[in-house]
């Protein structure tokens, strides 16, 4: 293998290191996000609201199929959150 040959491999391999592991499988579900791990408690996230009005369904950080029981959410990537959920970063979704 000559220098130039060398460079380019490295090169390459470099680059591909810096691309974060992604599950690009088509078909399977998020994880649904459980009320245990440390950053859905340390924003208060419950599945069930105390604010009547305010949920994850009509939170602005939500996305999602309209009238699903799990929805994704941007504060949490690759969970999906109970969509009659709440936490402290709930924002209501502009009209």
């Amino acid at each position: 293998m000559n220098r130039r040959d060398f460079i380019k491999l490295s090169g390459a391999a470099t680059g591909l290191a810096l691309i974060p592991a992604v599950n690009l499988a088509h078909g399977e579900a998020a994880a649904k996000l459980d009320v245990a791990n440390p950053q859905a408690q340390a924003l208060g996230y419950v599945e069930q609201t105390p604010n009547a009005g305010s949920d994850c369904a009509n939170c602005a950080q939500s996305h999602g199929t309209a009238g699903a029981e799990w929805i994704g959410c941007n504060i949490f990537p690759g969970k999906e959150v109970k969509a009659t959920g709440w936490c402290k970063v709930w924002a209501p979704r502009p009209a």
